[in-house]
């Protein structure tokens, strides 16, 4: 998939954000409409104001999740491209890419079709398979729970961890999710 993807003809923007949500599991409008000033290259952290989430309590705390060492190449080269504007990955002039763009893309390599692969579903596959590998990383259930910002429905349980900062339990379990990405990628190319 790593490879189709950057393999991609298309526009370049579609194919980094294909990319980037392979490793962050955005919701297809939070992909789409990121901005630079929600990155912080210095502290390696996406910051998204809980405004722009699905769940837009103001109660709950802004979405932050750390980015790992592959992100970080991945929008340092974004950046070089559409570092002028206020959005990470540009259609034409200062929009953003269409959040149906990189779903239509993955139509475009066959994986819709075939194997019914959507950016949503990698939000799926992130969480399948860090419940499997839980030995790997041993990241709580609250955690992974963080990573997809899924909120707790009970509201006595949400009074009493809806301030908690799981930025620090994150980093490894996103770094490790970059890692096991790239691990399968060259096992399955013969590169290791």
């Amino acid at each position: 998939l790593i490879n189709k993807i950057q393999g991609y003809q298309g526009h370049y923007s579609v194919r980094s954000a294909l990319l980037f949500v392979l490793h962050v599991p955005l919701r297809a409008d939070n992909l789409c409409n990121l901005r630079w000033e929600h990155i912080n290259f210095e502290d390696k952290l996406l910051t998204i104001p809980r405004t722009l989430m699905k769940v837009k309590n103001t109660n709950l705390p802004d979405y932050k999740i750390p980015l790992s060492k592959q992100v970080i190449t991945i929008l340092q080269e974004q950046h070089l491209l559409t570092g002028y504007q206020s959005f990470v990955f540009l259609s034409k002039g200062k929009y953003p890419i269409n959040k149906e763009s990189p779903n239509r893309a993955l139509q475009l390599m066959g994986f819709i079709e075939d194997k019914k692969q959507t950016t949503h579903s990698f939000r799926g596959t992130f969480r399948s398979l860090i419940e499997t590998h839980q030995n790997q990383h041993n990241a709580t259930y609250d955690t992974k729970e963080r990573a997809l910002d899924h909120q707790e429905i009970k509201k006595q349980v949400r009074a009493y961890s809806n301030k908690a900062d799981y930025t620090e339990q994150l980093k490894p379990l996103m770094q490790w999710w970059s890692d096991y990405l790239e691990n399968l990628n060259e096992v399955k190319h013969g590169n290791s």
